[in-house]
């Protein structure tokens, strides 16, 4: 059994609690982006209102999405997809959390670090 230097105990429970908490942002930001996109579906719960309650539903569905996502043409795309008829079928906020999260992971990782050191006053050079 190796001795490891207890800085680097340290860097190895660091890095592991960052990861921790990046994957438990993640699964919160997908279980909102999915509570968002069933309360965009709800309104076809309601057959006299449907569509008409899309004017009611559409700029909260926005200002939910940029809540969890942080991004004004993700909450615009939201708010078009609610507003337009026939379109509540689409998951917007689910998409928008794929392509942050999937597509885009790198980006979405760094954006968190630099949340992540910031708010525990860390500095580390994560290259």
């Amino acid at each position: 059994m190796k001795n490891i230097p207890h800085s680097k105990f340290k860097m190895t429970n660091y890095s592991d609690n960052v990861s921790q908490s990046f994957n438990e942002k993640k699964r919160k930001d997908l279980m909102a982006s999915l509570a968002i996109d069933a309360l965009g579906m709800a309104t076809y719960l309601i057959p006299a209102l449907g569509e008409a309650a899309d004017v009611v539903i559409a700029p909260i569905i926005a200002i939910l999405i940029y809540a969890v996502h942080r991004t004004t043409f993700g909450a615009i795309a939201g708010f078009l997809e609610e507003i337009i008829p026939f379109t509540d079928i689409i998951p917007s906020a689910t998409i928008i959390w794929f392509y942050r999260y999937f597509l885009k992971g790198e980006n979405t990782f760094n954006e968190f670090m630099e949340i992540f050191k910031k708010k525990h006053s860390i500095v580390i050079d994560n290259k």
